[in-house]
C-alpha cells in the first residue's frame, strides 16, 4: 500500500496527500515542498505546518523515509514523537 496519494487541484496542479496519525486529518503538500518520489517511504522538506481553524489545533512535523516526526509545538498527543506514516485507504480518498 501507499502512504501518499497524488491528487490534482482545481487548477490542475499536482498535490500530495498523506494521512496524519497525530491529528487524524489528511495533510496536503504541493510543489513548494521537495518530495523524494517514493510513495511508500516519502520524504518532504521543509517541515509541514498545518493550523486547523486556529492556532490551538496546530500540527507541525517532518516527514522522512516514511516516518513522521512531530515537533513539540503540536497540539495533540503525538507531539515530540516519531511514528510510521499509516498506509492510505485509497478508496477513502478517491
Amino acid at each position: 500500500m501507499s502512504k501518499v496519494r497524488e491528487i490534482k487541484s482545481s487548477l490542475n496542479e499536482t498535490k500530495l496527500l498523506f494521512e496524519c496519525p497525530g491529528c487524524g486529518y489528511a495533510h496536503v503538500v504541493d510543489s513548494r515542498w521537495n518530495f523524494n518520489d517514493d510513495f511508500d517511504k516519502p520524504t518532504f522538506s521543509p517541515s509541514v505546518l498545518v493550523n486547523k481553524d486556529d492556532s490551538t489545533r496546530r500540527c507541525h512535523s517532518f516527514v522522512t523515509d516514511g516516518k513522521i516526526r512531530f515537533l513539540d509545538d503540536c497540539y495533540h498527543e503525538l507531539a515530540g514523537k516519531t511514528v510510521d506514516l499509516p498506509d492510505l485507504d485509497l478508496d477513502e480518498w478517491e
